[in-house]
């Protein structure tokens, strides 16, 4: 799948050095505001690609990982599903069609094994909310995200 100069390609271990160090350009900067380093991120996605049924994409643009995407798929009563655990876009990148053709191939990815959904959860207070809300996915009313801080 080609827009311009990018290329969307399954991740490898390989390319998980580079991820980290998007994530911590994406996060570690407005809105976010995190606070990640190399070793928290690389383990952070580490996790993500060593579950059984987890998968994952890279946006390249000139030999330079811009988009990432970090999923699993999951079986549910109704049927398999994938959950999206990360996503996100060099901020250069934002807005000119990366996270849009990632999604895209997300949706085709599901298609093709037949799997009935995606799920994900984001901040309403930060652009990538309205940017799910113009690829058409719907606010659950049924569901709450909920935590619990635990006291050290």
């Amino acid at each position: 799948m080609k827009e311009k100069n990018g290329k969307i390609r399954e991740l490898t271990e390989f390319d998980l050095d580079l991820c980290a160090e998007l994530l911590i350009t994406v996060y570690n900067s407005k809105p976010w505001d995190e606070k990640w380093t190399k070793n928290t991120a690389k383990s952070h996605l580490q996790e993500f690609v060593h579950r059984k049924r987890s998968f994952g994409f890279v946006y390249v643009d000139k030999s330079t990982i811009v988009g990432a995407l970090f999923g699993v798929e999951r079986t549910l009563w109704s049927g398999d599903e994938v959950y999206v655990d990360e996503f996100y876009v060099h901020p250069q990148c934002q807005q000119k069609g990366v996270g849009k053709e990632m999604m895209m191939h997300l949706e085709q990815y599901c298609q093709k094994k037949e799997l009935e959904a995606i799920t994900l959860v984001t901040d309403k207070n930060v652009p990538a909310y309205h940017f799910y809300q113009k690829m058409d996915f719907n606010i659950s009313e049924a569901n709450v995200f909920l935590y619990k801080n635990i006291p050290q």
